[in-house]
């Protein structure tokens, strides 16, 4: 089989609610998946999920440390368990005063 050299199309606009992540795509398609294959994201609170930015066919939550692309929705690839295991370690930890 040959390589697809084909590039994943760009991310223009981002949706997630309790259950589902979804990533509408320039080409007019739309990906959803359910937020349980994002652990990161699933135990983040709503705040902190609404802070993200698209960088083409990327999607980056700075505070989280998280990037998911637009060619893992559409494989329906799951975040890797060491992500998963951080993210759950993370709302263990007592919240921090400064």
């Amino acid at each position: 089989m040959k390589p697809n050299n084909t590039l994943p199309p760009d991310v223009t606009a981002v949706h997630i609610t309790h259950k589902r992540l979804t990533f509408e795509l320039e080409d007019g398609r739309t990906v959803s998946v359910p937020l349980a294959f994002y652990p990161t994201l699933l135990l983040a609170t709503p705040k902190e999920r609404a802070n993200y930015e698209i960088c083409h066919s990327s999607v980056h939550w700075p505070k989280l440390d998280c990037d998911i692309s637009s060619d893992c929705l559409l494989r329906g690839a799951k975040e890797a368990r060491k992500y998963a295991e951080r993210a759950s370690k993370r709302l263990r930890q007592p919240a921090t005063t400064h």
